[in-house]
């Protein structure tokens, strides 16, 4: 995976978060984060050929679709991580980076699996893949650095969930 620095999507990443009063009923963080080298290097340094080695092992497990070669993680300044079009911005704030893009990768591909209509059909898109990545909790214990908690709002269902995809993976 690339890391990579982009001013249009960083532009567009902070439009889309200013867009928002409260994001997923909480306070919506504010703040810059400057995105240098640095940055960067911290980043290709924690994303290991390993971390990344034992990351696709369990991104086909979970999808059974393997990620892009191509794929590119950009970073930006704003205190949000998300999925996008073209891949995944992280937020150069974060303090679990490996979390972060496990987080984000898993939406980025949720998007495209059959996963949102079998488990979530009456869930609007946006919150059934913050639900889902609860599984990242089983799948990517041996390479986050902490358990991936999601949004408050969605505890609940994330649990319920968690037990019906371990159902239908036994």
């Amino acid at each position: 995976m690339k890391f990579l620095y982009d001013e249009k999507i960083d532009k567009k990443c902070r439009e889309d978060i200013d867009a928002f009063e409260l994001i997923f009923d909480e306070k919506k963080k504010t703040g810059i984060f400057p995105v240098n080298r640095e940055t960067m290097k911290k980043f290709e340094s924690i994303w290991t050929p390993k971390v990344e080695e034992i990351f696709l092992k369990k991104v086909f497990q979970i999808f059974g679709t393997e990620l892009p070669e191509d794929f590119v993680c950009f970073i930006n300044s704003t205190p949000y991580s998300m999925d996008i079009k073209q891949g995944i911005s992280v937020s150069a704030s974060t303090k679990a980076p490996i979390r972060t893009i496990c987080h984000e990768i898993n939406h980025y591909l949720f998007r495209k699996s059959i996963y949102k209509d079998k488990y979530f059909p009456q869930i609007d898109i946006e919150e059934a893949k913050e639900i889902f990545t609860i599984i990242n909790n089983i799948y990517f214990q041996d390479i986050m650095e902490n358990q991936d908690i999601g949004w408050k709002k969605f505890w609940k269902d994330r649990f319920n969930f968690l037990s019906v995809w371990l159902k239908t993976i036994e």
